[in-house]
């Protein structure tokens, strides 16, 4: 359980150097502060019920957030005019950025053996497409094979596919082009179902 007495700050005098005598000073009248112990005692059950009813936290959590509120309160050199509101809206930030951060590290379900990762269920089809690509772009002559991989694999255009193949770019389009309908072909007549 929390001990409202640790939260109480000592207060000290003045030191002065020995042998000086200490000036004449007025004193300042500041309006009664409440001691922390019992604002922490006063408000408790309504910042418990804003963290545990309202959104929904585990209450040893947000007892934690009440603690990180009095906490920053105590911390806050801001002029607080209204010290019940400022704790509500407190807990509530507090609780909406524990959320936050909950959402972030959601833990695995109770059942994660039974699943399998989304990503590896198309492995097998990847596989295979690899494959079936792979025998496509072999039964395909040198010179479109080495075409459609400048173009598509390496990303060069068409331009740049003539000069390295030493040719118009016009003609590089049309070996482009044509080399793709056969590589189709090719895929096509491998995967078709035969009856």
């Amino acid at each position: 359980m929390f001990d409202p007495n640790i939260l109480k700050m000592p207060t000290a005098a003045p030191a002065t150097p020995a042998g000086e005598e200490t000036p004449l000073t007025l004193p300042v009248l500041e309006p009664p502060q409440e001691d922390i112990g019992e604002l922490y005692v006063r408000h408790r059950t309504l910042l418990m019920h804003i963290g545990s009813r309202k959104f929904r936290i585990a209450e040893s959590e947000a007892e934690a957030l009440i603690q990180e509120v009095f906490l920053s309160f105590m911390t806050t050199t801001t002029k607080i005019s209204n010290v019940r509101s400022w704790l509500v809206a407190a807990m509530c930030n507090a609780s909406r950025h524990y959320w936050r951060v909950q959402g972030r590290t959601e833990s695995l379900p109770e059942n994660f053996a039974d699943h399998t990762d989304p990503i590896s269920d198309d492995i097998a089809e990847e596989i295979a497409r690899v494959i079936t690509m792979q025998q496509a772009l072999d039964y395909l002559q040198p010179r479109c094979r080495d075409t459609l991989y400048l173009h598509y694999y390496q990303g060069l255009s068409a331009n740049e596919v003539a000069r390295a193949q030493d040719t118009t770019s016009r003609y590089a389009e049309k070996l482009i082009h044509n080399c793709l309908k056969r590589v189709r072909e090719i895929y096509f007549s491998i995967t078709a179902v035969k009856r």
